[in-house]
């Protein structure tokens, strides 16, 4: 498994770059981009065999390329899951999230981590498998542990404030949904979830707009995402929801270069509000 990286990156101006490693359940996304330089942005997907224990092909990507080794003026790794919850900043203790993360989930990772969230007095705490923890801390040089859900959440609180009074914004990745709702720019409701079959987002979607109690033709819905499925869901949701948009790119994105446009929506996200 060799990750291909632009010339422009090599071991003596990493130091110039910003780098992200995405971990989601088939594989990791890496990207590096320079911030003084524009169309810098790049990212590489590697698919891991789902026969082989995850943290193997990841030791083994990090073993192959070199890359991993280098140093960068920042470090990310980006963790993919529906295993989050939210509480005020300050509520829950260090020593209490994976105690907290055990309330709402049956089996919960055995490392607690928590991200600040931008405009909001709370922090998401989130869950990550020990071992993969371990190895990330070891093998990056001061890594920063965020979830998927963070800089989604600051971008669309942003957008909320913008147009109707009542909003949902559901952001499509593989096999997993998020699923927000805001009122007056505050936050409702933010969940997400795994999901197998196109029928099964619009059970979640449809839902919880009707918990939510928004209305049909009034309220607004908004998609981001892989294109394909957001223009089916878009087109199934018609049938219920008068207003469907897409979820606006902020302008820096085009700024970073054409493949930040290719890129999962929270890896796009992180890098733009870094």
């Amino acid at each position: 498994m060799t990750i291909s990286v632009p010339d422009t990156l090599t071991t003596d101006l990493s130091e110039n770059y910003i780098m992200s490693i995405r971990l989601w359940s088939g594989g990791l996304l890496f990207s590096a981009y320079n911030p003084s330089e524009s169309q810098s942005f790049f990212f590489r997907e590697v698919s891991f065999d789902p026969a082989v224990p995850y943290l193997t092909s990841l030791k083994e990507l990090f073993f192959t390329n070199e890359c991993f080794t280098w140093t960068y003026k920042r470090s990310y790794v980006l963790c993919l899951s529906p295993q989050y919850t939210l509480a005020p900043c300050g509520w829950i203790q260090d020593k209490q999230r994976l105690r907290f993360l055990s309330f709402n989930f049956s089996s919960p990772e055995k490392r607690s981590l928590s991200n600040r969230v931008e405009d909001e007095n709370m922090e998401l705490i989130f869950g990550l498998n020990e071992e993969i923890y371990e190895f990330c801390a070891r093998s990056l040089i001061n890594p920063i542990f965020m979830h998927h859900a963070t800089s989604q959440l600051t971008l669309l609180k942003k957008q909320s404030r913008n147009g109707a009074t009542n909003q949902m914004f559901v952001v499509l990745h593989h096999k997993i949904v998020d699923i927000s709702c805001f009122s007056d720019a505050k936050l409702l409701f933010v969940n997400s979830f795994e999901f197998e079959h196109q029928s099964d987002l619009l059970y979640y979607i449809l839902y919880i707009w009707k918990q939510i109690e928004l209305d049909q033709l009034n309220d607004y819905i908004f998609l981001a995402g892989e294109s394909g499925l957001c223009n089916r869901i878009n087109q199934a949701l018609q049938t219920y929801i008068r207003h469907i948009g897409r979820v606006e790119i902020p302008a820096k994105a085009y700024w970073l270069g054409g493949d930040i446009l290719q890129a999962p929506i929270d890896l796009m996200l992180l890098s733009v509000c870094e």
